[in-house]
């Protein structure tokens, strides 16, 4: 009884390790969603990788800036010879050996080791300046990754969208194959009984092959934009049977004057040029710091010897010195001078971009939603069209079916229901691409 227990509780293990598996396989084998779609893309793309690299190094960099705060340790050690150094341990050298009374004397080996230690005190502002300039630099690269990442999900929701026009075209044009199908088979009864000329054949036949041809475009069509969406996801393959439709859309009411005040307030643009901002600042104050001195500490501990940098008499010849240091500028060729002029140039130009960004996105909001606006127009009345040429061909068929009707009015009816359902589905997909724009117009984050 205890035996059949066990078994079954490692059976009921073993059904839930093989559970995530099989979850997975399902996923992968299933319908893609538009917001797996998107988070797949936010997860896979190149770009973004690329992104998240530039942001990591970009914090890092802060780190090498605050490095100038520590002290700064070194070791040096040096091999001399020739006969200009002393071959005793009598003299006491912590530095590197001069010319002494020794000169003209046997040539002999000297080994200088030597432990040094600067710490910077105080240096005007430009320690502070270079780390706030790290600092302001490593936030414009969050926002590139913002941006990049609105870009991203834009390409991806495109491309979610252009497949599916691509299978409702497809859709379109398989019906219209199968209607003309239909009307040579009728053509041809219509023929054989002495009801129609030879020429209705023909003509249906000749728009068969016609539809046959948009068809194969179709087909090819579908297959490009499966390649599209790949690529838009950062994806080497494509695991899915095929993804959801969610193109009928359903108008939301937006205040312009509202997405304009998101738009300012987070976009990736607006807000990395105000870290530009504080960057400029601080490469003014940094500028600035050139014309005043820099105060720092030195220490310095080391020994010396001949024949071998471990001899017996090595730790004889010790040297150390402690000290502090003041490095004025005198006159750097106007380095300075240009540095500051450079950097309050570029503080201008910064400001001046600011205000050019705030009129490009207010226009570029506008047209989004103005595109938005007239998409949703479009599909109201490019539905109306369409129901009137679906009327338009059922009447000429009836009127073809009963012999009252012309091939050529049922044809041209049937050419008119195509494009009119065509253009319905560019008018569908046209409204999921401008909602898609106008979300990444006013900056919204994914």
């Amino acid at each position: 009884m205890k035996l059949g227990k066990i078994k079954a509780a490692l059976i009921f293990l073993a059904l839930l390790a093989l559970t995530p598996v099989a979850a997975a396989a399902g996923e992968a084998g299933g319908r893609l969603s538009l917001q797996q779609t998107m988070e797949i893309a936010l997860k896979e793309h190149p770009s973004l990788k690329q992104s998240r690299e530039k942001v990591t190094a970009a914090k890092y960099q802060i780190g090498s800036a605050r490095a100038a705060y520590l002290p700064q340790v070194t070791y040096t050690y040096n091999v001399y010879w020739g006969n200009a150094f002393p071959a005793t341990s009598g003299a006491v050298s912590g530095g590197p050996p001069g010319l002494g009374s020794s000169l003209g004397g046997a040539t002999t080996d000297f080994y200088v080791n030597r432990f040094s230690l600067s710490q910077l005190i105080y240096d005007f502002g430009k320690t502070p300046g270079q780390i706030n300039q790290s600092r302001a630099a490593f936030h414009q690269t969050e926002e590139d990754y913002a941006g990049n990442r609105q870009q991203v999900v834009l390409d991806a929701r495109t491309a979610y969208f252009g497949y599916l026009a691509a299978q409702r075209a497809r859709k379109v044009t398989e019906e219209t194959v199968r209607q003309n199908q239909e009307l040579v088979k009728q053509a041809q009864g219509f023929y054989q009984v002495g009801l129609k000329a030879k020429i209705d054949v023909t003509k249906a036949e000749a728009n068969l092959y016609n539809a046959e041809a948009d068809l194969i475009k179709a087909k090819n069509a579908v297959d490009l934009a499966k390649v599209t969406l790949m690529t838009a996801m950062g994806l080497q393959t494509f695991p899915y049977a095929g993804v959801e439709d969610v193109m009928e859309v359903t108008p939301k009411p937006q205040s312009l004057a509202e997405l304009k005040a998101q738009a300012l307030n987070r976009r990736p643009e607006i807000v990395r040029n105000r870290y530009q901002q504080d960057f400029d600042k601080a490469a003014i104050r940094v500028a600035r710091a050139g014309w005043f001195p820099t105060v720092s500490s030195l220490a310095a501990y080391g020994w010396s010897a001949p024949d071998s940098p471990f001899g017996s008499t090595a730790f004889d010849n010790k040297s150390w010195w402690v000290g502090a240091g003041v490095t004025l500028p005198l006159f750097d060729g106007l380095l300075t001078y240009n540095n500051v002029r450079t950097a309050n140039a570029n503080s201008r130009a910064t400001l001046a971009d600011a205000e050019l960004l705030s009129q490009n996105i207010n226009k570029e909001v506008e047209q989004r939603y103005l595109d938005l606006t007239a998409a949703w127009e479009l599909i109201r009345a490019t539905k109306k069209a369409l129901e009137a040429a679906r009327e338009n061909y059922r009447l000429a068929q009836g009127r073809y079916q009963v012999g009252v009707g012309s091939i050529i009015e049922v044809t041209d009816a049937q050419v008119q229901f195509f494009q009119a359902d065509l253009k319905f589905v560019r008018a569908l997909y046209d409204y999921r691409v401008a909602e898609a724009q106008l979300d990444k117009a006013i900056g919204k984050a994914f």
